[in-house]
């Protein structure tokens, strides 16, 4: 099965230069593509010193949000696997893709979370209680092509809007801890950055609650019609 990644950048100069090497080596990925969403710092010079057939950079002129630049690099794509990855992640290497990969071996509609690892409980949280919001997945280009159109995907939705389709329809989803894997906290990589905190977990807060709402007007429509 060919297998693309995905990386969504914005201003991620300090930590692209160690991420992007491992997916452009892996044998696991045919295709890299790097969507920078109109980054103000050194983070496009940076992907574009890198010469390699498989790396595909597409510059957006304007800041969209994440989703809506994941959905610009995934238009018309001829794969099958997406392999999402964020720009800011330390320790990221060979083994993390691979464990990520490892249940298409035998699925092919399917979803595979890898977890940061934070150790001990906050694993155990992370992996039975809190929302998966990891941006390091792998899921079915099938899966992705039915979701892209859902008018949640924007913003902050990415991650919810997949996990709810695939809770919804009975999609396996695979959790794993990757060892050693960590992420660039946006208090620590922006000035800002308890700002955008704040704003991200209310947004996902919202999204979250209106999936919600969905699922119940649809079982309740379903409950009408059978009536």
């Amino acid at each position: 099965m060919k297998t693309t990644a995905i990386v969504p950048i914005y201003n991620e100069e300090k930590r692209i230069k160690y991420v992007l090497p491992v997916l452009l080596n892996s044998n696991l990925i045919d295709d890299v593509i790097v969507v920078d969403d109109a980054s103000t710092d050194n983070s496009l010079k940076i992907v574009s010193s890198f010469k390699c057939k498989k790396l595909k950079i597409i510059s957006l002129k304007k800041n969209l949000g994440k989703s809506e630049a994941v959905k610009v690099a995934t238009k018309n794509l001829k794969t099958d696997i997406l392999f999402f990855c964020d720009g800011d992640l330390h320790n990221f290497n060979e083994s993390h893709i691979k464990q990520i990969l490892e249940p298409f071996k035998h699925e092919k509609i399917a979803m595979s979370v890898g977890i940061r690892d934070y150790g001990g409980i906050m694993n155990f949280l992370s992996k039975h209680i809190f929302p998966l919001l990891t941006g390091e997945r792998a899921l079915s280009y099938v899966i992705f092509k039915e979701v892209s159109n859902h008018h949640l995907l924007k913003g902050y939705g990415l991650e919810v809007v997949l996990n709810n389709y695939c809770r919804v329809n009975k999609i396996p989803i695979y959790k794993n801890i990757c060892k050693g894997l960590r992420q660039t906290n946006k208090p620590i990589k922006r000035k800002n950055g308890f700002y955008l905190l704040f704003k991200q977990s209310i947004e996902i807060a919202i999204i979250i609650i209106k999936l919600k709402l969905e699922i119940i007007a649809n079982k309740l429509g379903n409950l009408k019609n059978k009536i």
